[in-house]
């Protein structure tokens, strides 16, 4: 039941992310994070099983750094999508994980990018992406009110309509959703909602 809503703006891309962490129809815990940072300016969120999402989040981070150590080069946006949706296919024909993938990077040369990898290693690049069970109430709002070039205040104010009518129609109480902006900066949490 994880939830991540994420767009891309003028200079900066945003997310939000659901804090919880249930199994079944406990909550386990409701501060989880799942965001994990793979590169500068570049954060993998990752949902699905908690045992895969752990264990291929760790191979992805260690082997993009070590191929960023082993080239001297680091990875664009895009090349660690590609990375990411190789190692997920080779991982389908040996020992399948059950992961969906949501990639949110700032490159210098290209502005911010998103991707979404699903967990049969479909890669697509997207202006704005959600997972979940909620992605059936919540796209049609970001079909209707999302604009290419937008600024940060109107892109936070599209997220917190989005959570509002998951709060509303979702049939899953979802405690909170951290809310991070990327751009050349780095990144930075706005806060919980």
């Amino acid at each position: 039941m994880d939830t991540v809503i994420s767009l891309i703006g003028r200079n900066f891309g945003i997310l939000a992310i659901d804090t919880i962490s249930p199994r079944s129809i406990v909550i386990m815990k409701k501060d989880l994070n799942k965001c994990v940072e793979i590169g500068k300016n570049k954060y993998l969120i990752v949902s699905g099983l908690p045992g895969d999402v752990s264990q291929f989040t760790d191979f992805i981070q260690k082997s993009v750094q070590l191929n960023s150590l082993k080239t001297g080069i680091p990875f664009s946006t895009h090349s660690v999508a590609n990375f990411v949706r190789k190692e997920l296919s080779e991982c389908l024909r040996k020992n399948p994980v059950k992961v969906n993938l949501t990639i949110l990077g700032f490159d210098d040369s290209i502005g911010p990018s998103l991707y979404f990898i699903d967990y049969l290693g479909n890669l697509q690049r997207m202006n704005y992406c959600v997972q979940g069970h909620a992605s059936l109430l919540v796209f049609s709002l970001l079909d209707r009110h999302f604009k290419k070039e937008m600024d940060i205040k109107p892109a936070i104010g599209l997220l917190v309509k989005c959570i509002g009518v998951l709060k509303n129609r979702f049939l899953i109480n979802q405690v909170g959703f951290l809310i991070k902006i990327i751009d050349s900066k780095g990144c930075r949490s706005v806060g919980i909602l």
